[in-house]
């Protein structure tokens, strides 16, 4: 099998509206769409079926060949992360993350674990400037105009921002705090965008080990180009300009791509 047999709600209502589109679609679209859905972990060659409809596919749903995944998938942080506390509270709320930010043909996904306090009350990416360099590297390498917003100086630049997790138990900002997670749907996001060709992770500890956890990164790496960069997190002990030329990629990889 190809693709995956489990699908959430929103990927069911993406994919039947993908098969519509290519049921319309000319044999020079059909391609395309096609790999959208393949994105998303659905090929209907797994089902011996060539020509789907979304008759079939429904009636893959309604003969258990398909299955959905309607409730929260809360996964708990493996010790890498935390060391559970005998006196943990199970019922502790979780915490809601932040709503990716995507502009007009993004070209890469920059992926973080989780937002920090400040950046969950301002609702707005990366706030802790104190403690994190990550506006510091893309102002170095992408020229911001004055007055423009963080969002817009972001996915004007073929940016995107999200993070791995939709929804945390977490006390503080750490990641090291964090005791359970929903993850997002990535794979959702990527089939939306498909301009986007590179997938960077914020950081080479946590954020990778969330990512590959969780995610089809054999099937991802097909598609995607997956790159692993230093925090931006001040909690890394590594120089700023260490940590600049290493994110110096994302810009080579827009310009290389904007150029195309």
């Amino acid at each position: 099998m190809k693709g995956k047999s489990v699908f959430s709600k929103r990927e069911v209502e993406l994919i039947e509206s993908l098969i519509q589109q290519r049921c319309n679609a000319d044999k020079s679209q059909q391609k395309n769409i096609r790999s959208k859905m393949r994105s998303l972990g659905f090929y209907g060659s797994d089902y011996g079926i060539n020509d789907m409809t979304i008759e079939k596919f429904r009636g893959l749903i309604e003969t258990g060949q398909i299955k959905l995944s309607d409730a929260k998938q809360v996964i708990s942080a493996p010790t890498s992360i935390v060391e559970k506390s005998k006196n943990h509270k199970m019922d502790s709320p979780m915490k809601a993350g932040l709503d990716a930010w995507s502009g007009d043909n993004p070209i890469v996904l920059i992926l973080g674990t989780f937002p920090g306090e400040k950046s969950l009350s301002a609702q707005a990416y990366y706030q802790d400037r104190a403690h994190n360099s990550f506006y510091k590297i893309m102002e170095t390498l992408f020229s911001r105009p004055v007055g423009i917003s963080d969002k817009d100086f972001i996915t004007q630049n073929h940016i995107s921002l999200w993070d791995c997790m939709k929804e945390a138990d977490r006390k503080g900002s750490l990641d090291s705090n964090i005791k359970s997670y929903v993850p997002n749907e990535i794979e959702s996001f990527l089939a939306l965008h498909p301009t986007i060709t590179t997938i960077v992770l914020n950081g080479t500890g946590e954020t990778t080990k969330i990512f590959e956890q969780n995610f089809a990164v054999a099937r991802l790496g097909q598609k995607y180009r997956v790159i692993s960069l230093p925090s931006t997190s001040n909690s890394l002990a590594k120089a700023f300009d260490e940590k600049l030329e290493a994110w110096r990629i994302v810009k080579e990889i827009i310009d290389e791509q904007i150029k195309v």
